[in-house]
């Protein structure tokens, strides 16, 4: 399976990964026009600090994701590998945002919806990855037994 992998001491917390994420999730898919839209489109990985230490918080796609045993609505399923949730049976109970242990989850309030990294599913290169200028973004194959 292929993964995202984050290297802390690589990372100067400049946000492009963000910023990258949110230009192709947004309705425009370009900048500067992404920053006009209404409502605003929320980034999938974020950028945090916890103990002195740069952090991402981002979806691990587990093998056993506890966010989709949340879901009461069979939003969220796995495709190829990935946690994926159907935007059309999302009813923003945000069960899944308070089951998910790696707080990757957030809930999209002004759409009513919870949101996550869809490893830019339909693309080459997820946008975090392609846009992090000092690689502390890399794409991995790691195996699951």
């Amino acid at each position: 399976m292929t993964q995202i992998k984050f290297v802390s001491n690589l990372c100067q917390a400049c946000r492009q990964c963000e910023m990258g994420c949110i230009e192709r999730h947004s309705e425009s898919g370009a900048f500067p026009d992404f920053i006009w839209e209404d409502p605003p489109t929320i980034s999938r990985i974020r950028v945090t600090e916890m103990k002195g230490k740069v952090l991402t918080l981002k979806c691990l796609h587990c093998k056993k994701p506890k966010c989709m045993e949340a879901c009461e609505f069979d939003a969220i399923s796995k495709e190829d590998g990935l946690v994926i949730i159907d935007m059309e049976k999302c009813t923003g109970c945000y069960e899944c945002v308070d089951a998910c242990p790696f707080k990757s989850i957030q809930k999209d309030e002004l759409r009513e919806k919870a949101i996550k990294c869809d490893f830019c599913k339909g693309y080459d290169m997820p946008a975090c990855v392609s846009s992090c200028p000092t690689d502390a973004l890399t794409i991995v194959e790691i195996k699951r037994s």
